[in-house]
């Protein structure tokens, strides 16, 4: 059975990428600090349901999703993270942070599926492979919808909807 020292290892090792997913996906750090939270706590009530412990990372990553898909309906989930990045861009609308409102911007312009594939792809480092293994769909699905999302943020970029986003580059499968 799963220690409270091996658990503690695991808050330690993964709350930065757990926070970051999270903060992506709702746009409000304090809502991203609360479900990581909960993240944990959900996990903690039923570690004895991971097999494998060196699956820890996805078997986290996948309560956290459910719970953020949870709290928001796509609906309220889009509306909520628009106004929040458009008072943040009138904060600070140049330099780098002013980037990555761009960045945000233009996620936010796509869908929370097309989002949340970027998201495992580009901030966790997945491989196609691992995101087609982790989410259970075939791995064309995740190579068109990495492809649209990637086509949905170059027309952001050629119609001007947002300036700076950062351009994914194809990783190199090994």
């Amino acid at each position: 059975m799963l220690g409270r020292d091996e658990f503690r290892e695991w808050i330690d090792a993964y709350h930065g990428a757990l926070f970051r997913h999270a903060l992506w996906m709702t746009g409000d750090r304090e809502l991203a600090a609360d479900l990581v939270q909960e993240t944990y706590y959900q996990a903690w009530r039923a570690r004895r349901s991971l097999r494998e412990r060196t699956r820890a990372f996805a078997w986290l990553l996948t309560i956290l999703r459910r719970r953020v898909f949870q709290e928001y309906g796509r609906a309220r989930r889009e509306r909520d993270w628009a106004a929040q990045f458009v008072a943040a861009s009138e904060e600070a609308a140049e330099g780098p942070v002013g980037e990555m409102i761009d960045l945000a911007r233009g996620l936010h312009e796509l869908t929370a599926v097309q989002r949340d594939i970027v998201l495992l792809h580009a901030l966790h480092g997945m491989s196609y492979e691992e995101i087609a293994a982790y989410l259970q769909v075939p791995l064309g699905t995740v190579m068109s919808r990495l492809a649209r999302a990637r086509d949905a943020l170059r027309q952001l970029m050629e119609t001007g909807k947002a300036d700076n986003i950062v351009p994914f580059r194809k990783k190199a499968e090994s």
